[in-house]
């Protein structure tokens, strides 16, 4: 349990400092919005990304574990030029171990994968900075900058859990940034399309509601169409049907989320575990999406998008019996930027400890077994299950709380 207490008191740590930001905020607001973005984000990053991970890799000397292991078994075959979903087993779109890889080449280690990772975050916060300051100004941007970088939700899964779910979120705004600028729905067709090669096959969920806005359909389509021609062209005849070895992970029996808390209130008569459970957690995330989406369609595409990727993902967080409490880190920036009253103290504590539970429990949880709860005396058997239990529960309720907050109100449009 040594990864839980330390988990907890980073986590203590990081709230207790975003606390002083707070106390603060007028003043720093004030004080950023006379400051370059690129210097204060630069800065911002060194301080949250690069220095914890020389401290704890470098100086501590600590080694990865957790993920970090399993991307370092898929990225050093791939750096080898071994051959994606043949060679090795991944769970990812057919990009992201070479992506990697090509990193390995500076430096052969699984630590690097870690830093591969910061470096990302960083970039996906730079691109946010040309995302949303048409909303905000300079110094409200930088201060919720030096937030999310010291969340636990952001520090801790960058730097201890090496996790890459804020690609996504990147690479949706790389491919807006990009139309903006070129105005060439083709470009912002492609981008889409190499995000989804590069990073999680529930990248394309975002794609449904973004296709049903789209007024130029076919613009759309075609492109992202021929890569993916292109792509199962490549891959079939190298590795057969394995290549849709990222969608055995649907499979996998995670927690917290929906299935996993009612199951043992019912005694396990609910069928988790079944396929049809994973038809329910899509039906429901995208149907959300769609319906948010639609909701906004007359408003800016920021506003529309961040709404959107917070209902679906943080939706898809829950409803989905594979989906565990890591994937705050796919939602969180355009929540700490855009979902959140930084004013409102109710909100403020919410995420405080929405951030907080969301990285312990994962620990917790596997340290315990990964237990599976059939009955209701199953969770209360050992203190250690009732409080397993009880942060399940409360992360499902929490994440509920955010989308209703993401959700587009009929009164406020």
């Amino acid at each position: 349990m040594s990864i839980v207490y330390g988990k907890i008191a980073i986590s203590l740590a990081c709230t207790i400092l975003v606390l002083l930001f707070l106390l603060r905020k007028k003043q720093l607001s004030a004080w950023l919005n006379q400051k370059s973005p690129a210097g204060i984000l630069t800065l911002g990053w060194i301080c949250f990304r690069l220095l914890p991970f020389v401290a704890i890799y470098l100086l501590a000397n600590f080694e990865t574990t957790s993920d970090v292991n399993g991307f370092w078994d898929e990225a050093s075959k791939a750096s080898m030029g071994q051959i994606v979903y043949r060679d090795f087993w991944s769970p990812y779109s057919p990009l992201y171990a070479y992506f990697i890889g090509i990193w390995l080449k500076l430096w052969y280690h699984p630590k690097m994968i870690v830093l591969v990772m910061a470096v990302m975050d960083g970039i996906a916060l730079l691109a946010s900075w040309h995302f949303f300051r048409p909303f905000q100004t300079r110094g409200q941007f930088l201060f919720k900058s030096l937030i999310y970088l010291v969340l636990p939700g952001s520090l801790i899964l960058c730097i201890i859990g090496a996790q890459e779910d804020v690609w996504m979120w990147l690479f949706v705004i790389l491919a807006y940034l990009v139309r903006e600028r070129t105005l060439k729905v083709v470009l912002y067709a492609l981008v889409l399309a190499f995000g989804l090669l590069l990073t999680k096959a529930i990248f394309v969920l975002i794609l449904v509601p973004l296709f049903i806005l789209e007024k130029e359909k076919i613009q759309l389509l075609v492109p992202m169409l021929a890569v993916g021609i292109v792509t199962l062209a490549i891959l079939y005849p190298l590795v057969g049907w394995e290549f849709t070895q990222p969608m055995d992970e649907a499979q996998t029996l995670r927690a917290p989320n929906i299935p996993a808390i009612l199951n043992p209130v019912f005694n396990n008569n609910i069928g988790v575990g079944q396929k049809f459970w994973n038809w329910i957690g899509l039906l429901s995330s995208v149907g959300l999406g769609l319906l948010t989406a639609w909701r906004l369609r007359k408003s800016d595409f920021r506003i529309m998008l961040s709404r959107v990727w917070v209902v679906l993902y943080a939706t898809m967080m829950i409803v989905q019996q594979s989906a565990y409490s890591n994937y705050i880190f796919l939602f969180l920036i355009p929540l700490v930027f855009f979902i959140i009253d930084w004013n409102s103290r109710k909100q403020v504590f919410l995420i405080l400890l929405f951030n907080i539970l969301c990285v312990v429990h994962p620990s917790y949880w596997w340290r315990l077994g990964m237990p599976c709860y059939l009955s209701l005396n199953d969770i209360v058997s050992s203190a250690e299950l009732f409080i397993d239990y009880i942060m399940q529960s409360t992360i499902v309720l929490l994440t509920g709380y955010f989308i209703w907050l993401a959700f587009p109100k009929a009164s406020r449009l």
